[in-house]
């Protein structure tokens, strides 16, 4: 499984566009993924209404497509969820929260990690 850890901010830089898109161009070739989110990454997990008005498209439309190109290995930081305040209910996607030692278990069964 090819893990891709997302860490960045949805607002303000193409990466975390472009992490989503990692995830996606590896699952078009059949290739099993999974997706983490910590950070400021975990704020792409909810609707994000000030990305248009910081001139940003809003990625919540992309990670809500993410199942149906067979990438349903959803996961978020525990830790930075609190942090920010976010809510499993706040989420435009199922995802399963994990706390480091899930993180940890995660990161030992991928067989490749990408971190952007």
């Amino acid at each position: 499984m090819i893990l891709i850890w997302s860490t960045q901010s949805p607002i303000g830089n193409a990466k975390a566009r472009e992490t989503l898109e990692t995830a996606l161009a590896f699952a078009a070739y059949d290739q099993p993924v999974a997706i983490l989110f910590s950070d400021l990454a975990v704020k792409q997990l909810t609707p994000q209404p000030e990305s248009k008005r910081a001139g940003s498209k809003e990625i919540a439309k992309l990670i809500k497509a993410l199942p149906m190109y067979d990438v349903e290995d959803i996961y978020f930081c525990q830790q930075s969820a609190q942090k920010y305040g976010l809510l499993s209910s706040d989420l435009v996607v199922s995802a399963q929260s994990l706390d480091k030692q899930g993180i940890a278990s995660l990161l030992q069964e991928a067989s490749h990690v990408i971190r952007i």
